[in-house]
């Protein structure tokens, strides 16, 4: 008779049990990332292959000269092709994940965008600088701005996502800064050539923890 009670109480929609309720939790938690997750593991792969054909056009350009000049015209039309690409579809996924979220959330993420805007723009600007203060095309159109932007970028990631205690995002974004690093010493034009294999390895493994993550 009790448990007849117990088991009406259940089917009633009594106490639930602890573990059920946890992992009642989990699942209702790993909805709601994937359903606000800014970068899906697809759109990662998409990043890596914007980094791959960028960075490898540019190295396909100027594997072969001496002195160093700089990147061609075509190149340059390539990489930066692919980086509107990659954003425009960015944006897309931004604004479904996005959509209906308001407040602090919403100022949050338009803060973040106006940094790395300002991050992009700042390095830029910089470049111009060391072409005007007569530094050579070595610096300028070759190590500089391969090597630069992953510096300066990874550590603002780096920044946030330690902030936010994000380290799958850190251990990326340091990664990404290592990368910078070591690559400055292949030259102006190694620079852009291991910048394309590496910076695609890392975010295709990238990909690949989400999708563990996912589905752990």
């Amino acid at each position: 008779m009790t448990d007849t009670n117990e088991t009406a109480t259940a089917d009633d929609g009594g106490e639930l049990d602890p573990r059920e309720a946890a992992k009642l939790l989990d699942h209702t938690k790993r909805q709601a990332q994937r359903q606000f997750d800014l970068t899906p593991p697809l759109l990662t792969l998409i990043r890596a292959a914007v980094v791959l054909v960028g960075y490898g056009a540019v190295w396909w350009s100027v594997r072969d000269q001496h002195p160093y000049q700089g990147p061609s015209l075509t190149a340059i039309a390539v990489i930066y092709g692919a980086v509107i690409f990659v954003i425009v579809v960015s944006g897309v996924v931004f604004q479904r994940a996005t959509s209906g979220v308001s407040g602090q959330s919403r100022r949050q993420q338009g803060a973040y965008g106006l940094a790395f805007g300002t991050v992009w723009i700042a390095v830029g600007v910089f470049q111009g600088a060391l072409r005007f203060d007569g530094a050579s095309n070595a610096i300028v159109y070759g190590v500089f701005p391969a090597a630069g932007q992953l510096l300066v970028v990874g550590a603002a990631v780096a920044g946030m996502a330690a902030a936010r205690e994000d380290w799958r995002t850190l251990g990326v974004a340091i990664a990404v800064i290592a990368l910078g690093t070591g690559s400055a010493f292949a030259g102006p034009a190694g620079v852009w050539g291991i910048i394309a294999i590496g910076g695609s390895v890392i975010t295709i493994g990238y990909a690949a923890v989400q999708v563990w993550q996912r589905r752990g």
